[in-house]
């Protein structure tokens, strides 16, 4: 009898990685691994660009190479130049154009991440597992997970969120991306630290002053990048003061 097919979904974050190494440790059973990747537009990605770089020049190939298990990249269909160029067609700001994305309401994650995946999860056969990087202290998120196909090698084997940033670093695959945050996003996420959005202004100050052009459009409905703050209000900000101290050494 056949086996089902089991795909880890990943997004190069310290869970999905350690999910990887996991299942290669353990002889789990792994067919593919999927990363939905988020493009800022069709030239540029909407990843923090060490952290594609990661995904791309080492993780990629550790897991092709390494381990000879195929890595696959989705993208969606948009692009967060579409989305907040979208003219907006009904309502009170009918004909203005969408803007930045809203913290809780982002339309980027669902066309740009959770859409391609729904797709691609179509494609499968219904008895595919799926792995999910959910760590054995997430309790509440790991009880979303009965009745669904899904499974987490992290509770299964005893890890913590920490436990899972270590075997990364151990294994040299844990992401430059937590040398300054605590979690892996777009980096014109409506979420972004304060130390987020300063290592894009430093490192990557041509990124960010896109987002500044975008504001200064005419007919835009959303300018605030974050909850109270435009992208110039917030290079303003960051860069007017000193660089507070920032740990992660309990991630």
């Amino acid at each position: 009898m056949t086996r089902p097919r089991h795909i880890a979904s990943c997004s190069g974050g310290k869970d999905s990685v350690a999910t990887i190494l996991l299942a290669a440790q353990n002889n789990e059973p792994l067919d593919e691994i999927v990363f939905a990747e988020v493009m800022f537009d069709p030239n540029t990605t909407g990843e923090v660009p060490e952290h594609r770089d990661f995904i791309y020049d080492k993780l990629k190939p550790f897991c092709e190479k390494e381990l000879g298990v195929k890595f696959t990249i989705l993208h969606g269909g948009k692009t967060y130049d579409d989305i907040f160029h979208h003219i907006i067609v009904r309502g009170p700001h009918q004909g203005e154009k969408r803007g930045f994305a809203w913290a809780g309401m982002c339309a980027v994650n669902r066309e740009c991440k959770t859409n391609p995946m729904t797709r691609y999860n179509k494609t499968l056969s219904p008895d595919t597992v799926s792995y999910v990087g959910i760590a054995t202290d997430e309790p509440k998120r790991l009880a979303r997970l009965e009745g669904t196909g899904k499974v987490s090698l992290l509770a299964k084997y005893g890890l913590t969120e920490a436990d899972a940033r270590q075997l990364c670093a151990d294994n040299g695959l844990l992401s430059p991306i937590y040398q300054h945050c605590r979690r892996n996003g777009c980096w014109f996420c409506p979420n972004a630290s304060d130390a987020e959005l300063r290592h894009m202004i430093t490192h990557h100050p041509e990124m960010f002053d896109r987002l500044i052009a975008w504001e200064q459009e005419e007919n835009v409905f959303h300018r605030r990048l974050t909850r109270r703050e435009t992208p110039s209000e917030v290079k303003a900000r960051l860069m007017g003061k000193p660089q507070p101290g920032f740990s992660v050494s309990n991630q």
